[in-house]
């Protein structure tokens, strides 16, 4: 049987890997004589390969020691296409695969209005690798705030204090040291995913990118001749943080510039980009070929509508799952979402129009200067011009949702067990009187999470047995036992929400209008959709079933950051007593002590 906690409380280094500086237009502040855009990967294998990764970290090189690293001053070339490489070889012999990050400000202008970021390079570097590889990332963070990196859409299972969450699995990296992400990659997951900071609205600023997993095993593995990447970004042209204390105030954003104000509503962003770019990028293809777009949209609050004149997609992968090929002309993509389509280039040669509109309807706040339109040109069997391609003739949604789930059909078939246990949730926007006054938070039933760190009960589970004492402001559910778990999530909002969970696949078995109604609403348990990250509808509400197998403390959250900062996220705490058993690494719990007794998260 589940348990609410709290139970009574109300209220409160491969070219086709990287997009360089010299294409972005960023310019390194030079606090640490770290040049951006510095990447390592190191592939290695058999036992020579454990002995190194051994060596490599006992030598310090992921013990959180602040340790200083060397660098030259040379960047990154690009490969503006985002082309991934045909010589990458799929494989199921697991290896070893080790790179390294420089997370740092700089000074760049992706749509042409120069700012400070946070990146390493941007987008971040493509991590590629195969099912069951071992993954080593080392962090150096030369920010002057702390940062942790999630591995979004990874299961985990086993390494919960590699999750990269902050404040719930980790604290955060502090400025001027290291951390060492290392896990195996699940042997049965494969797909498109990426990797983002998990701490505030710093992704926001730029730190994200993509994380391929291949392998021989994937349904549609060989059914297309060539794969290129499709980052899909909101963008704003000032730090996020100063945006987040305005929309967290009690007057909100300044809507001087959008028409008014509206406390509680998202600050609207300035321009969209796909890989970087608000126009100028380019795919340049070759004809007669399937191409597999990955298509994965690292936005902030921006829902995507994604097409390509003259072009039909057939959609084959939704958040890793392989799906039966369904042909369309517009991909939605909410936030923190990933299709994979297929494109065919067998169409007259030329260059074409690729098209990611922005579904500003669902903005509370218009910004008059946004370009809703955002264009990248795909060019095959002639050489580049501008595309003078038309767009297709379907009408826009109104409504910022998901393909109709009929249309995510799981390639291989899979009914979920019958439900053992059941919650449901309320999630909504409320007036809060705090000591500054009345702002707008954001809650789950009655809890609204607070930006304070839990990884202690993590540490103290893995120490000193089971407990489940969490602050007031976390709404937990706690199972000590493997149950099949439904979470019904009602929306009392009349906006859509993209939820994510950490460290589960879970099937959507329902979704509606109004309020969840137990034995009038139906459900679906027959092969439904299998996902990570689903929209909520607006004044609607999903129903999602999983297993609770995997043991640690697992957040389920909107994706829109500043929701997410708001309050709109809940834990699950499952099998406490198998955390107990977690070898969780010293450097963990010495950086924690590090930061005020490990409680003051940024």
């Amino acid at each position: 049987m589940s348990t609410l906690v709290p139970p009574s409380k109300e209220g409160s280094s491969n070219d086709h890997e990287d997009l360089a500086l010299k294409e972005a237009r960023i310019t390194p502040i030079r606090r640490s004589g770290f040049p951006i855009g510095r990447r390592k990967l190191f592939v290695i294998t058999g036992i020579a390969g454990a002995v190194a990764i051994v060596l490599a970290l006992a030598l310090g090189l992921g013990l959180g020691l602040g340790l200083k690293k060397t660098s030259n001053s040379s960047y990154v070339t690009t490969n503006s296409s985002f082309l991934l490489d045909p010589n990458f070889v799929v494989t199921s012999t697991p290896t070893t695969r080790y790179y390294e990050f420089v997370i740092s400000e700089a000074v760049g202008s992706p749509d042409g209005f120069q700012r400070t970021m946070l990146v390493d390079q941007f987008p971040g570097p493509l991590i590629e690798v195969n099912s069951g590889d071992e993954l080593v990332v080392n962090v150096f963070n030369q920010l002057p705030n702390g940062t942790t990196i999630h591995w979004h859409g990874q299961l985990q299972n086993g390494t919960n204090y590699m999750d990269g969450t902050n404040g719930i699995t980790q604290c955060p990296i502090p400025p001027g040291m290291n951390f060492t992400y290392h896990f195996t990659i699940n042997p049965n997951q494969y797909g498109t995913f990426w990797y983002h900071a998990h701490a505030s609205t710093q992704y926001t600023d730029g730190i994200y990118g993509p994380l391929i997993i291949h392998s021989p095993s994937e349904p549609i593995y060989g059914q297309y001749d060539r794969e290129a990447l499709v980052i899909l970004s909101d963008w704003y042209d000032v730090m996020s943080s100063g945006l987040l204390t305005q929309y967290l105030s009690t007057a909100g954003i300044d809507g001087s510039n959008y028409g008014g104000v509206n406390p509680g509503a998202e600050p609207p962003p300035d321009s969209g980009l796909i890989n970087g770019k608000m126009n100028g990028s380019s795919f340049d293809l070759q004809p007669n070929l399937r191409y597999r777009l990955r298509l994965i949209n690292m936005g902030t609050l921006t829902e995507f509508m994604f097409s390509v004149d003259s072009h039909v997609l057939s959609v084959v992968e939704a958040d890793g799952t392989s799906l039966v090929p369904v042909d369309v002309h517009r991909v939605p993509i909410h936030v923190a979402q990933r299709y994979s389509v297929i494109l065919t280039t067998n169409q007259t040669a030329g260059s074409y129009n690729v098209r990611a509109e922005m579904q500003a309807t669902c903005y509370k706040l218009g910004n008059p200067n946004l370009n809703t339109m955002v264009l990248a040109t795909m060019t095959y069997g002639a050489s580049p011009t501008t595309p003078n391609s038309q767009d297709w003739s379907d009408a826009f949604p109104s409504l910022c949702l998901d393909l109709n789930n009929t249309m995510i059909v799981p390639q291989i078939p899979m009914n979920p067990p019958n439900s053992t246990d059941s919650v449901q949730v309320f999630m909504s926007f409320q007036q809060t009187t705090q000591s500054g006054g009345t702002q707008t938070l954001a809650f789950m039933n009655s809890t609204s999470w607070k930006r304070i760190a839990q990884i202690l009960p993590l540490l103290q589970m893995s120490k000193l047995g089971i407990q489940t004492t969490f602050d007031s402001s976390q709404l937990v559910v706690v199972h000590d036992n493997i149950t099949v778990f439904d979470l019904i999530l009602n929306n009392y909002d009349d906006a859509s929400h993209p939820f994510h969970l950490h460290g589960h696949v879970f099937w959507i078995i329902g979704e509606g209008d109004g309020d969840y109604l137990s034995g009038v609403s139906q459900l679906n348990t027959t092969n439904p959709p299998r996902r990570d990250t689903l929209t909520l509808p607006g004044y609607g509400w999903v129903a999602i079933r999983f297993i609770t197998d995997n043991p640690g403390l697992w957040a389920f959250h909107c994706h829109i950051g500043w929701h997410m900062a708001a309050g709109l996220l809940m834990q699950f705490a499952s099998l406490p007593s198998q955390i107990q058993q977690f070898q969780i690494p010293s450097y963990l719990s010495d950086q924690c002590a590090q930061q005020s007794g490990g409680l003051v998260v940024n």
